[in-house]
């Protein structure tokens, strides 16, 4: 239904487009849906910009405890959002589990955050694909709304400081080379930022 939607909406808007012109716009909608899921929540908040201070935010489990993103200070924070019912979602979770097995956990930190109401359901899928990185709840969508979310998988990279270093939306390649290059500069980064500051106090 989304593909038939998509391509309705090129034909209707650009009717005046060259077939192969067309063939590509619609290879590009195509490619956007088969990345990310649209998220449920209507309303979104203003969308958290790169480069600010990371909001405080309360994690829950599924037996009702709780832990603070504070509490990850000191190292670079890879915030995973993302839900069974979302298939880039599920796809990219093998590749988040080898990351966090892959990085010094004295450094980094990879975290789930499951937009599912039936935590059962997203337990279960966890289990069964052997996924044993820290994972959270975000029933209701409230984190996703505060945060000014629109797709699944959206994944927040935060450095050491508490500031939010990247948002990266749709599907990745987590465990790639270049990905982990990435997260290792960007901790060398921040480290640095912080050892500047304390010279400069």
């Amino acid at each position: 239904m989304a593909w038939s939607m998509y391509s309705s909406i090129v034909v209707r808007v650009f009717p005046g487009v060259i077939p192969g012109l067309r063939a590509i716009m619609l290879l590009l909608a195509s490619t956007v849906l088969l990345s990310a899921c649209g998220s449920k929540e209507a309303g979104v908040a203003t969308v958290l910009a790169e480069g600010s201070a990371f909001p405080e935010i309360v994690l829950n489990f599924s037996e009702g405890k709780t832990v603070s993103t504070q509490s990850f200070r000191g190292k670079v924070l890879v915030l995973n959002f993302w839900a069974t019912w979302c298939p880039p979602c599920r796809k990219e979770m093998p590749g988040l589990e080898a990351l966090s097995r892959s990085l010094d956990p004295a450094r980094f930190a990879v975290v789930g955050v499951s937009a599912d109401e039936d935590a059962f359901l997203a337990e279960e899928f966890l289990r069964q694909n052997q996924i044993t990185f820290a994972n959270f709840f975000d029933r209701g969508g409230k984190i996703a709304k505060q945060l000014g979310m629109q797709v699944y998988p959206e994944t927040f990279l935060i450095g050491a400081d508490g500031i939010l270093l990247q948002r990266v939306p749709g599907l990745q390649d987590w465990n790639s080379p270049a990905k982990v290059a990435q997260l290792e500069e960007l901790s060398r980064a921040t480290a640095a930022g912080n050892r500047n500051g304390a010279r400069h106090q």
